[in-house]
């Protein structure tokens, strides 16, 4: 009797990996989704559909973009959390959910455990900018108003706990101030709610690049370990006595469980677009650095940060738990 159910429990075992070796042979034999965690028109979302543009000559499928802008990406990493993990559910994993927004609230999904990590292709660079006409030269001329006028000074920002989020956050409890966060669909947005005055600031990634390169915005401060090479002038947050850096993730995943062979199809195509002139020069365009990490290095690095930002929302008592 042993006999019998040991040689059906081979055969049970040969057949699933004979299927999952079959499905990952034909991968992708239909369109993939890629759910992109921002608006229309952010860089998250210039990246991503650039990335999905140039993935589909490399995998030979349609790559269908979508935009779930919400909860500073973690609204597009729950749909990805119940999605089946067979290689056509993916989305863009960025720094919120992969490493603040667990720890200051209560979430359907564990960063760590419910995703399967593909590849990571870049890191973000923020920084806290106003309207070129701005009473404000300096980060400290904006908290020497905050703290005379508590309340009155707003920034915008794509989405809440979010890296510059988190950034602004612990610059208001480091400093005393009162600030008001506004958040958007997306950083283009703020821009434009900024040049409108309607908001005092930015706290984002780079789409105000085009603006501050005209003069039609300034910095104030760079939230990165070190200045930017584009503005060596700008201070970095740290130069200027905030001992706070933003932490930074831009790349693709999916649900738990992908088969290991779409995995490692999916990894290669991503290294090589990365290396395609068009997204080289897009990458250029809105200042977020190259980084490619593969899934094993990538699912290491979320980690890290999510370890490295935990302790630090524990310590600025911004922890929900």
């Amino acid at each position: 009797m042993f006999k019998i159910f040991h040689a059906l429990g081979l055969s049970v075992l040969i057949s699933v990996l004979m299927v999952s070796n079959v499905m990952a042979g034909e991968w992708p034999n239909k369109p993939v989704r890629l759910t992109i965690a921002y608006g229309a028109g952010g860089t998250t979302d210039m990246s991503a559909r650039m990335m999905a543009s140039l993935l589909e000559k490399e995998l030979g499928q349609t790559i269908i973009a979508q935009n779930k802008p919400g909860g500073g990406g973690s609204v597009a990493a729950s749909i990805a959390s119940t999605q089946k993990p067979d290689g056509y559910n993916l989305f863009t994993l960025v720094t919120a959910p992969a490493a603040i927004t667990p720890h200051m609230q209560d979430l359907p999904f564990n960063p760590l455990t419910d995703f399967t990590p593909i590849a990571r292709y870049g890191l973000w660079h923020y920084a806290l900018v106003v309207k070129a006409d701005s009473p404000f030269n300096t980060l400290d001329d904006l908290i020497a108003y905050a703290k005379k006028n508590p309340g009155k000074v707003s920034y915008g920002l794509s989405g809440s706990g979010n890296p510059q989020h988190l950034v602004m956050e612990r610059l208001k409890k480091e400093t005393g101030i009162d600030l008001k966060a506004i958040p958007f669909k997306n950083g283009a947005e703020a821009v434009t709610a900024a040049m409108g005055g309607h908001i005092s600031a930015v706290a984002g990634v780079t789409e105000w690049v085009p603006q501050v390169k005209a003069g039609e915005m300034r910095l104030l401060a760079v939230f990165d370990a070190e200045r930017m090479k584009e503005f060596p002038d700008v201070p970095t947050l740290k130069e200027l006595g905030y001992d706070i850096v933003a932490p930074s993730c831009l790349g693709i995943a999916g649900p738990k469980g992908i088969p290991a062979q779409v995995v490692a199809k999916l990894e290669k195509a991503v290294k090589k677009v990365m290396t395609d002139p068009k997204f080289v020069q897009l990458m250029d365009k809105i200042m977020i650095k190259s980084a490619y990490l593969d899934s094993k290095d990538f699912g290491l690095y979320i980690k890290e940060i999510y370890e490295q930002q935990g302790k630090i929302i524990r310590d600025a008592g911004l922890s929900a738990r």
